[in-house]
């Protein structure tokens, strides 16, 4: 899947997504390589915030190993992860806010 972005004020928001792996763990070496593409975007843009989706897979141990490696390589940013497990709170506050529905719609679309 082709990263896309979501952003408000001076968070960012990604959604990845193995769908061929559907509430399998991600590839460990698609998300490294995704996560070093994440870094690169941190550090030109700056945000406060970034949160990283993944409507359809869960995550394992290793790939919050990975996901934990990008949060000490950008202390600087809060960095946040959503399985598809957790997407539903989510999902939840967003909505509660009104925020984001474009984000909120693309999501509910992934996990069909």
């Amino acid at each position: 899947m082709e990263p896309t972005h979501y952003t408000q004020g001076k968070y960012i928001y990604e959604c990845k997504s193995s769908p061929g792996n559907t509430d399998g763990p991600i590839n460990n070496n698609s998300l490294k390589i995704w996560t070093s593409d994440a870094k690169n975007l941190l550090k030109r843009q700056q945000p406060s915030g970034f949160r990283y989706i993944f409507p359809v897979n869960r995550l394992d141990s290793s790939n919050k190993e990975i996901l934990e490696k990008l949060k000490e390589d950008c202390p600087g940013v809060d960095i946040q992860y959503y399985d598809c497990d957790s997407v539903d709170r989510l999902i939840e506050a967003l909505e509660k806010v009104n925020s984001l529905p474009e984000l909120v719609a693309y999501i509910k679309q992934a996990r069909k």
